[in-house]
């Protein structure tokens, strides 16, 4: 009788048969999927395998299940699921291989190249003291617009500032989660776009534009280092500012709602009814019956936004059924987290039949226009619609220019109609209306 490994369990069947499968949490709850083994367990593979199981991480999200391979450096490696077992450990052993090229020094990689990239004078937090391990020069003229002659006397002391280091940090994390144990030289236009738009179809393409930057930035100071020969960032577009996006047509909800996953539905509702992003939405804590309003911290400002309550919205939370603190939740019941909505999002719009908002690019933040666009067509003033929605009041006016527009349009075709009985024989003497 052979002792099996920890998780490891067999099974045999009418045939005569065993089979052998790595298991955690067996029988409760929080029990993985079965991970195939195979069918020798005195075997060299079998031995090896297992041992390659005690490595793997499970967790399970709105989604489905994520595996991932944990290396000697205790980097993550994702792996497709176990159902097709050839599959799966031809990319585990893919994993290892990889993961013994990153520590030769063999492959040049994302994972690579940012640590690296850290450790370097460029990285350097403007005002520290340098420790040595990279030369930098003392001072370093301050960026001006091309063309422009700097003051004398006007110099940096060289590194970035805190605020741009953040959002280094912020994206670096971004690029691991694509692209960590791929090689530099091995990214494509088509892959960068990809990534940039997912940005915009949540309607953020100032964070879109900052992903840009600091991916292409990346990739330029690595290529006199041997990562890559050319930047692939280059040839992609840029993301279009928040003012190019249309609100949602009524087309637009009707379809959503008949075929989107019942877990995007409220977080719609929750733009379209109080103007919101959807970095803030997915933060909104489920009102408590008789408030009129439920003040959020806005993540790009900091500021509190008092949120205020409308009937119909208010309707629409309660046949929610749901009583969790967090309003916006999966299918599941968890909450939303930004990052995991992000992906929802954007694999719902990649679907065929949301073809028609990827060609009129309806996105998420089109609802933040269409609340803005709706308090300003029942006569909210300017300030007031930048206190509900909390938006500069520079782009409410830009929004209701257009807004005024289609008023003032409708208003004088209301007194074009009532004064052409006394016009028409000036314009058209005696000739006969039509009938």
């Amino acid at each position: 009788m052979v002792d099996l490994p920890k998780y490891v369990h067999g099974e045999k069947k009418a045939s005569g048969r065993r089979y052998f499968a790595y298991q955690r949490f067996r029988g409760t709850p929080k029990a993985w999927p079965r991970v195939p083994l195979p069918a020798d367990p005195l075997s060299v593979e079998f031995v090896t395998r297992a041992k390659l199981c005690e490595r793997l991480v499970a967790s399970k999200d709105e989604t489905g299940w994520t595996w991932k391979f944990m290396d000697d450096a205790g980097s993550p490696h994702v792996l497709p699921s176990p159902d097709d077992p050839n599959t799966f450990w031809a990319a585990v052993e893919k994993a290892v291989e990889v993961a013994k090229q990153i520590a030769s020094g063999e492959r040049r990689t994302f994972r690579a190249l940012i640590t690296e990239f850290k450790a370097s004078a460029a990285y350097k937090l403007r005002g520290s003291v340098d420790d040595g391990n990279a030369a930098a020069p003392a001072e370093e003229p301050i960026p001006t617009r091309p063309g422009a002659k700097r003051k004398p006397g006007k110099r940096s002391t060289g590194g970035l500032s805190k605020s741009t280091r953040d959002q280094y940090a912020r994206h670096f994390r971004e690029i691991e989660d694509n692209w960590a144990d791929d090689p530099v030289r091995d990214l494509t236009t088509v892959d960068v776009q990809q990534a940039i738009d997912a940005f915009s179809d949540l309607g953020q393409p100032s964070a879109g534009r900052a992903f840009r930057a600091t991916l292409s930035r990346l990739i330029d100071w690595g290529i006199p280092r041997g990562y890559s020969e050319t930047n692939v960032v280059e040839k992609t577009e840029k993301p279009r500012e928040d003012g190019t996006y249309e609100p949602w047509a009524p087309w637009a909800f009707e379809h959503f709602f008949k075929h989107a996953r019942l877990g995007l539905h409220l977080p719609v509702y929750s733009g379209l009814f109080t103007g919101q992003r959807i970095s803030d939405i997915v933060q909104m804590r489920r009102p408590q019956d008789g408030v009129t309003e439920m003040p959020i911290i806005a993540q790009k400002t900091n500021a509190i936004v008092p949120v205020q309550i409308h009937s119909e919205y208010r309707a629409i939370i309660k046949a929610t059924g749901q009583t969790h603190e967090m309003l916006h939740l999966r299918e599941d019941g968890e909450p939303w987290t930004y990052e995991g909505f992000k992906t929802a999002w954007q694999r719902e719009m990649n679907r065929d039949v949301f073809k028609r908002f990827r060609e009129e690019r309806v996105v998420f933040h089109g609802t933040r226009k269409n609340a803005v666009n709706n308090l300003l067509e029942v006569g909210c003033s300017e300030a007031l619609v930048a206190a509900i929605v909390k938006m500069s009041p520079a782009m409410v006016h830009h929004y209701s220019k257009r807004v005024n527009q289609f008023r003032l349009a409708r208003a004088a075709m209301k007194q074009f109609e009532a004064g052409w009985a006394e016009l028409r024989p000036h314009v058209l003497g005696n000739l006969k209306a039509a009938t």
